[in-house]
């Protein structure tokens, strides 16, 4: 095939869309546009749909938008929450290659070229001998095949302290590419460029929480005083956090966490269960006189209140709750069951969280990832730039934790079944729309321990093994 055989056809260039066709030419232009050791200048084709079509091309477009597209995909092809990728030969030329991605969305859309990109061709890769040569694949006709990826969860959020991220844009392209839609961002200080970071997710359709706290950090820690004059002072700090500070943002939401996060369930003969809810309760009437259609997300720490369900029940059920420290993995930091047992009763408890409110509402975070070092763990001392850093802090961090992540992929190979389990628990005991919410980094590559949940949060149907084998395939992850 001639390299000057392939363009992109896209319906429009603005939005996620361009976001699409941006990530289709560079991934597939680095094997189209060059010849190895040959210093020849060539760019791949992007031309709005309705103009000339060369020999090999790729339809970018929603469904709705694209003529083309529908003239060779039917309706009934298309998932109702999912996209497609479809190979078919050109009709006017047996050897060349329409590729068609689609979808009903714009983000269904960007989905496809990112399965495009990370899942056919690596699967399709031709082989010399025994080695495996994707950046050969347009060399030769493209496999004709089509198709779906749907999703068991439609929010796929990442919980991350703002702070650790020393470059936002590439860590916001990540998530996309790793297909998840909402970003939950902590600081102790707004971020001076807040609102650059949320029009940056927002171009591609990824949903921007931003969390504070509303008595985490004043009452929360074990050594605190908590009393009836303390959380009225809590009270009215968060209120007017958020009225000074968040309101005039306009983020997607806000996500807060309380002084649940013990091990005792009273404190001064006084249960944290009554006290937290009559408290946040409060609070969210409060902004909602204020900003009645604001998503609000209680991170709930699940230590001091496991045993008080009845007393979380009372919580306004327009607030939605993102269950934190359920138990054991995948819930705990480690990457593995520690005590077989105590992973049976966390299947249990969750199941009981599920039904709690009659299952509205309920979020649950995977913390079997790598995190912060709490022993060196330093906070925010006041607003900053986030995810400027130099290029000499990116590769220094990537430098420091590049052995654990070694180690922490080596457990996922070994014990990512068992998340897999709880997401089949979870998806066969939910009641309605489930936040499934992973607590962590990924700052700089997207490591093998991300890539597996991310790809159990979309679909937990496919054997453990077929899903590792998917995913150690892709070229954006990090395997080593």
């Amino acid at each position: 095939m001639k390299q000057t055989e392939w363009s992109i056809v896209y319906t429009n260039y603005d939005g996620i869309i361009k976001r699409a066709v941006n990530l289709l030419s560079k991934e597939v232009g680095a094997n189209i546009i060059r010849e190895p050791n040959v210093y020849k200048i060539y760019v791949l084709p992007c031309v709005k749909e309705g103009q000339k079509i060369l020999k090999n091309a790729f339809f970018v477009g929603c469904y709705s938008d694209s003529p083309t597209i529908q003239k060779y995909v039917s309706f009934d092809e298309l998932p109702d929450n999912g996209y497609l990728v479809k190979v078919i030969a050109n009709p006017d030329d047996a050897n060349g290659r329409y590729i068609i991605l689609t979808g009903k969305t714009e983000q269904d859309v960007f989905y496809s070229v990112v399965s495009f990109i990370d899942d056919y061709i690596p699967k399709y890769a031709p082989f010399s001998g025994a080695n495996c040569m994707p950046d050969l694949i347009f060399d030769f006709p493209l496999k004709e095949c089509a198709y779906t990826g749907t999703f068991d969860n439609n929010v796929r959020s990442i919980f991350t302290w703002g702070h650790s991220i020393n470059d936002y844009r590439l860590y916001i392209d990540n998530m996309a590419r790793l297909k998840f839609n909402e970003l939950i961002l902590w600081n102790d200080f707004i971020p001076l460029n807040i609102n650059e970071i949320i029009d940056y997710a927002h171009s591609y359709g990824i949903k921007v929480i931003l969390g504070y706290s509303w008595g985490w950090k004043e009452i929360g820690n074990k050594s605190a005083e908590i009393s009836l004059e303390s959380i009225e002072q809590v009270k009215q700090i968060a209120i007017k956090e958020y009225r000074d500070n968040y309101a005039p943002i306009g983020c997607d939401g806000i996500y807060f966490q309380s002084f649940t996060e013990r091990k005792e369930e009273r404190i001064g003969g006084m249960l944290i269960s009554e006290l937290v809810v009559q408290m946040v309760n409060d609070v969210a009437d409060a902004i909602w006189k204020t900003t009645p259609s604001l998503r609000l997300i209680f991170g709930l720490h699940a230590t001091s209140v496991r045993n008080r369900l009845n007393d979380i029940a009372k919580i306004d059920p327009r607030m939605d709750i993102l269950w934190e420290d359920c138990g054991d993995f995948p819930y705990y930091y480690d990457s593995y069951v520690k005590n077989e047992q105590d992973y049976i009763d966390t299947i249990e408890f969750v199941k009981k969280l599920l039904k709690l409110r009659n299952g509205v509402g309920v979020g649950l975070v995977f913390k079997g990832v790598m995190m912060l070092d709490w022993s060196k763990f330093v906070f925010q001392t006041g607003p900053y730039v986030l995810g400027e850093n130099s290029n000499a802090i990116k590769k220094h961090d990537r430098m420091v934790r590049s052995k654990s992540w070694k180690e922490y992929s080596a457990d996922w190979i070994r014990n990512g079944d068992r998340a897999l389990e709880m997401l089949r628990v979870i998806k066969d005991n939910k009641l309605g729309e489930i936040n499934m919410c992973l607590a962590g980094t990924f700052d700089g590559e997207i490591y093998l321990p991300m890539a597996l949940c991310a790809q159990m949060y979309q679909n937990c149907d496919m054997p453990y093994k077929d899903i590792l084998q998917q995913v150690m395939r892709r070229p954006s992850v990090k395997t080593n």
